[in-house]
């Protein structure tokens, strides 16, 4: 083992000499808690005494350490024994073992709250300013019978999990407000009703399906560019003042009646009209004329 203590990032086998804080002492002196500094686990870490003599240890004492891994610790010394506390007024013991410690010197004191197991379930760092809950096992309830719960943060609040549920009885809104406080965009939730109200909305998906019993759009512009579409309809009804259809080619079938009704009709040709028919029937109730240059009958 080296003398020297090699710079790490807490993996099995790290080799590793240096000092740490000592957080409590079992009874009979042979398990030391302590406490190393940027380790995920750094206020339930383990060590075996191996001090000559069994050197009494304190809650606050700076200890060496040494270990080739986080889990195979050794106390080998004591680096500094000034102004350690007395545990019994840095810590209160519930019945069942749950414990709430504090350490480091005033103005930058941690208060830490150990489950019977030694699980860290909440923290406060008075020098920072944060705070920590957490559960190794088990669950968290926030639980109001007569009132409101409010998060609010000056920053992000951010929720992360396998999985996100929330309902409302009575209904659940999402909304963003601008710098003036109005609310801008929002996503509205009440039994049987869902409404999105934004200036501006956008959907973007490899595949959609769209089930909608009776639908309405009203506005006063509608652009679409479409690759290849189908449709599928009983009876199509358009009202339009004025329909402009342009197309490279037009292929209609109908197995029964087409019919067209108009004040007038116009119909220009560049190049060939070319009409076909089994029966064909031309009526006009006034005049009826044909001009060409040349007219060919038979």
């Amino acid at each position: 083992m080296t003398s020297v203590a090699e710079k790490y990032e807490w993996m099995p086998q790290t080799r590793y000499l240096g000092p740490a804080r000592v957080l409590e002492v079992d009874e009979p002196g042979r398990r030391i808690r302590l406490r190393l500094t940027g380790h995920p686990q750094e206020g339930n870490l383990w060590a075996r005494n191996a001090i000559a003599g069994r050197q009494a240890l304190q809650p606050g004492n700076m200890a060496l350490v040494v270990g080739e891994d986080s889990a195979d610790l050794y106390v080998i010394g004591v680096l500094n024994q000034e102004g350690a506390p007395d545990s019994s007024e840095n810590k209160i013991t519930l019945s069942k073992g749950t414990q709430a410690e504090t350490e480091g010197s005033p103005g930058e004191q941690c208060l830490n709250v150990f489950s019977p197991n030694n699980e860290l379930i909440f923290q406060y760092d008075e020098k920072s300013g944060n705070a920590r809950v957490n559960m190794e096992a088990g669950d968290i309830e926030f639980v109001t019978e007569n009132g409101n719960i409010t998060f609010a943060a000056n920053k992000e609040i951010m929720f992360h999990g396998t999985s996100i549920g929330m309902t409302g009885a009575k209904g659940i809104c999402l909304g963003v407000m601008d710098t003036l406080g109005k609310l801008r965009s929002a996503l509205t939730l009440q039994a049987g009703t869902a409404k999105v109200n934004s200036p501006e909305v956008g959907i973007e998906a490899e595949r959609g399906n769209f089930r909608i019993e009776d639908m309405r759009y009203t506005g006063q512009r509608l652009l679409s560019k479409i690759g290849q579409a189908k449709l599928k309809i009983d009876r199509l009804e358009s009202a339009a003042a004025t329909v402009i259809a342009r197309a490279k080619n037009v292929f209609q079938t109908v197995e029964q009646l087409s019919q067209i009704k108009a004040g007038r009709m116009r119909t220009l040709v560049d190049k060939t009209f070319h009409f076909k028919s089994k029966k064909a029937f031309l009526k006009s109730e006034e005049d009826y004329k044909i001009k060409a240059e040349k007219i060919h009958l038979g």
